[in-house]
C-alpha cells in the first residue's frame, strides 16, 4: 500500500471499521484532531493496522472514521488493549454518540 493512500479493494481480505461520531459543531475540530493525532502517534503502529480516513461533515455535526485492519483478529487484538480502550473513551467523550460497525468491501466503482 502506498504511503498516505487508503486502498479500498473488494479482493482484499481486510476488515473495515466505520465509526460515525455525532458531535456538537464546536467540538468537531477537536475530535478530528484527537483522532488524527492518536492515529499518528499510536494506532498506526498497532499490528495489522492498514489505514484510516477521517471525514468531517460540512454541517459540523459528524465525524466519520474509516479504518482498515489486516484481519478481524488484528482488530480484536487492538480492541483488547487497555490503553486503546482509554483512547476510545476519550474520543467518545468528545461526541454526543458514536456508532461503530464492522464491514467488508463488496464492490468499488471508479473511473
Amino acid at each position: 500500500m502506498a504511503k498516505n493512500i487508503a486502498t479500498i479493494d473488494p479482493q482484499s481480505p481486510c476488515l473495515t471499521l466505520i465509526n460515525v461520531y455525532e458531535v456538537e459543531p464546536k467540538k468537531q475540530a477537536a475530535l478530528a484532531k484527537a483522532l488524527s493525532e492518536s492515529t499518528e502517534n499510536t494506532i498506526r503502529h498497532q499490528p495489522g493496522f492498514m489505514s484510516v480516513c477521517i471525514h468531517s461533515s460540512l454541517d459540523g455535526k459528524k465525524i466519520v472514521n474509516y479504518v482498515q485492519w489486516a484481519s478481524k483478529e488484528h482488530f480484536e487484538g487492538f480492541m483488547k488493549k487497555p490503553e486503546m480502550q482509554e483512547k476510545l473513551k476519550q474520543f467518545a467523550g468528545l461526541a454526543t454518540s458514536v456508532t461503530p460497525s464492522l464491514y467488508t468491501v463488496e464492490a468499488v466503482h471508479a473511473e
